[in-house]
């Protein structure tokens, strides 16, 4: 039988203001590193994370039953070339895509002159002007960074790459109740044609009782923070029909 392969993507994106500053958030890939080596029990993994000290110790050597294969990226623009590269040349059984990619990326610098209220409830009129350079200069009172969205990388498997395996999407909402969490993680998990999502808060990702729920076609299951990588790993090999 063939070797299992997997794709883990983990960590995040951080998108340029200028050319001494960024944007980006505060995940650091650590998760998607777990499941990476619990799937390396199943078959062999490539990893594509913006952490570089799992790719130190991955150049080390593990000793898992199969092999890692990392490597990096830091903007949305350069993980979306590493995964269209992989998905031409490479086969996987399943990707697991934990990256917290950037839902926007800076399009300009702005001083901001001016606010106003407008006419509807939360509306304001700004004037501003444009004082986007290599580095923006700090004797502006205020500054207004434009956002432009990214493209939904997720969504690019069954679409334009025309992936067929196991997909496994990871969704992170802050504020909303469970109920109104699992409601928002299905519509997601439907919409990028997902198998499973792995839906949490920031507060279950930072509470003392951490964890997330796993959506599927077949409902939802609570999986604590310290056992996700292992349950995924054994999504995986019953997909296969491994031993589990």
């Amino acid at each position: 039988m063939t070797t299992p392969r997997f794709l883990v993507t983990a960590g995040n994106t951080r998108e340029r203001i200028d050319q001494v500053r960024d944007w980006g958030n505060i995940f650091t890939g650590n998760t998607g590193y777990d499941i990476a080596r619990a799937l390396a029990a199943v078959g062999e993994v490539d990893l594509l994370t913006s952490n570089r000290q799992p790719l130190a110790q991955i150049e080390a050597g593990l000793g898992l039953p199969h092999a890692i294969r990392g490597s990096g990226f830091v903007s949305h623009e350069e993980l979306r070339a590493a995964l269209g590269a992989l998905m031409k040349t490479q086969a996987y059984d399943g990707v697991f895509m934990t990256a917290a990619v950037a839902d926007y990326k800076p399009a300009g610098v702005f001083s901001v002159l001016s606010r106003e209220k407008g006419d509807a409830p939360g509306e304001e009129i700004w004037r501003v002007k444009d004082v986007q350079a290599g580095k923006v200069k700090s004797n502006h009172k205020a500054v207004a960074i434009l956002g432009t969205q990214t493209e939904k990388l997720i969504d690019l498997f069954r679409g334009e790459w025309g992936y067929k395996g196991l997909l496994v999407k990871f969704k992170l909402e802050v504020g909303p109740t469970r109920e109104e969490l699992v409601r928002i993680g299905q519509a997601s998990r439907k919409a990028s044609g997902a198998d499973y999502l792995v839906a949490n808060t920031l507060d279950m990702v930072t509470s003392d009782k951490a964890g997330a729920i796993l959506l599927s076609e077949e409902g939802e299951e609570w999986v604590p923070r310290g056992e996700l990588a292992a349950r995924l790993a054994r999504l995986a090999a019953k997909r296969l029909q491994l031993p589990v």
